[in-house]
């Protein structure tokens, strides 16, 4: 199997297989979208609202239902990107 055959594989089956997978996505979306967010906000030097987009990408639920289908995505790409690059080191 080639890597990039893998790699399509490990992005859409990795969040649609099991609620462990979809979770795990979740979580790793959430956390990669909330270190952008929190990141762009510090180098614009908005310490207070850097504080906000933290707490609100990370300590609330979700408040609606692209949270729900973005973050899986996200973190399900960025974890195949990583996956790809770990593999292509063999």
């Amino acid at each position: 199997m080639s890597l990039e055959i893998g790699f399509l594989k490990y992005v859409v089956k990795t969040p649609l297989t099991s609620k462990v997978g979809y979770v795990s996505m979740y979580l790793f979306g959430g956390t990669v979208l909330t270190f952008f967010n929190t990141i762009s906000e510090l180098f614009s030097g908005n310490f207070v609202n850097a504080f906000l987009e933290y707490f609100v990408y990370s300590a609330l639920p979700p408040t609606s239902l692209s949270n729900l289908i973005v973050q899986p995505i996200v973190g399900s790409v960025v974890a195949g990107i990583s996956w790809y690059i770990a593999m292509s080191k063999r």
